[in-house]
């Protein structure tokens, strides 16, 4: 029996940052089945994607970062990167793993508080 549900068949890498929460094993789980339905995905687990000062500021419960290369077979970078994140809820990670597995990569059909590239700049302090 099948869902009907499409999973994308365009090639990706995901790489998902260890560094930045201390037991993201849920979000990993989910990441694998999620990239597992995708015939051409794969995922990366790496210690920093930010590097090591960047993230050793970071407070611990500021979530986990993702990281989407979309890419050829041959795992050629064919378009820009995505940062992801912060992932803090499994709430947020459903909504990633579905739009990893819908294929259209666009920022705009991410929820806001987890298009990446807007939440890696920390907001000015104010005195």
């Amino acid at each position: 029996m099948t869902s009907g549900r499409r999973f994308t068949d365009q090639p990706f890498t995901v790489a998902v940052c260890g560094s930045c929460a201390a037991q993201p094993a849920q979000l990993l789980q989910m990441l694998r089945a999620s990239i597992r339905r995708c015939p051409h995905g794969m995922l990366v687990t790496t210690e920093c994607l930010r590097g090591h000062l960047s993230c050793a500021t970071r407070p611990s419960n500021e979530g986990v970062l993702l990281l989407l290369q979309p890419c050829s077979a041959q795992r050629l970078p064919t378009g820009p990167a995505r940062w992801i994140g912060p992932i803090t809820t499994t709430a947020d990670a459903r909504a990633a793993c579905d739009w990893l597995e819908q294929g259209n990569w666009q920022r705009r059909t991410l929820p806001d508080h987890l298009r990446g590239e807007a939440n890696l700049v920390r907001p000015s302090v104010r005195n």
